[in-house]
């Protein structure tokens, strides 16, 4: 089964990603990242480098305007 893991670069999703890529019923196709204007950025750095050591694709898709329309 192809899956992809929404992951913010924080603890709890870069483990949900590891455990996804142990799963030998599962395979991680890619990381997904949404950047919305967040004030810790560092977050979406370490989803990338979490990508980056699992050999698979990290994509951010920029939702700020929706960010800075909740402000």
């Amino acid at each position: 089964m192809k899956t992809l893991v929404i992951c913010s670069g924080g603890l709890d999703s870069v483990t949900l990603a590891y455990k996804i890529a142990k799963d030998k019923t599962r395979t991680l196709t890619r990381l997904v990242s949404f950047d919305y204007g967040q004030r810790h950025k560092k977050e979406l750095a370490f989803a990338k480098d979490c990508a980056d050591r699992l050999g698979v694709p990290h994509h951010i898709i920029d939702i700020s305007a929706v960010g800075a329309a909740l402000t």
